[in-house]
């Protein structure tokens, strides 16, 4: 009788699954309007996906479990239900690369935003809609905040390759970009792809290996087009 592989334990998912589970928490619906979006979908091909229905993420190949399932990953209860198609929601075919990010502008983008994010809480009395704004320019893409009625804060966001898009501006929440950066980040995404399509159809996040994030634009009306 043989006793060396008594005690054998044999992992059904990949190093990084803990990070992953860990990351789709932020995108999951936080309330049970839609019951199924407080899940992260484990589709039997390895990829995890998750959504509020204003953000989602696309993780490829993280989990070893062999047929679809729901986790919720803050309880880690499992279900099975019909999860909505991101994968056409998540489809960049129309939409056209503006933004590329090296990982050390992913890491200082997040830093930036992490810091927006907490002025526009700290401010949240005084203004309305706790939004950036990319401002396209021939220069490069400014980030605008508004502080209060009569402040706003602007800077130029370092990017390593740029492209104007077909239109000059868009806003979106700052959380949710802070959020989206902080995936790539936590999952060692060795660079980043923005891509646009209009104002107000979803911003494509791709590092074009394992990550992929979208976030959905917000109308502003104190943003002239």
């Amino acid at each position: 009788m043989t006793t060396a592989n008594k005690f054998e334990v044999n992992f059904i998912h990949k190093d990084s699954y803990g990070t992953a589970l860990e990351v789709v928490k932020k995108f999951v619906g936080q309330t049970f309007t839609r019951p199924i979006l407080t899940y992260a979908f484990h589709a039997a091909n390895g990829d995890v996906m998750a959504t509020d229905s204003h953000r989602a993420i696309h993780i490829k190949d993280v989990h070893g479990f062999e047929k679809d399932y729901l986790v919720q990953p803050k309880s880690y209860m499992f279900a099975t239900g019909s999860y909505p198609d991101l994968c056409t929601v998540m489809n960049k075919e129309k939409h056209a690369l503006a933004i590329t990010l090296n990982k050390n502008q992913i890491k200082l983008w997040l830093q930036l935003f992490k810091s927006m994010n907490n002025t526009l809480k700290v401010m949240k009395s005084s203004i309305r809609n706790k939004v950036v704004t990319f401002n396209f320019t021939e220069n490069g893409v400014i980030a605008e905040v508004k502080i209060d009625a009569e402040n706003t804060f602007e800077t130029i966001l370092p990017t390593q390759a740029f492209e104007v898009p077909n239109f000059k501006k868009i806003s979106f929440s700052a959380e949710y970009m802070r959020d989206a950066l902080e995936a790539h980040f936590k999952l060692n995404s060795e660079q980043l792809k923005m891509y646009f399509l209009t104002k107000m159809t979803p911003i494509i996040l791709d590092d074009e290996a394992q990550v992929k994030t979208i976030i959905l634009p917000v109308r502003n009306y104190a943003v002239e087009d």
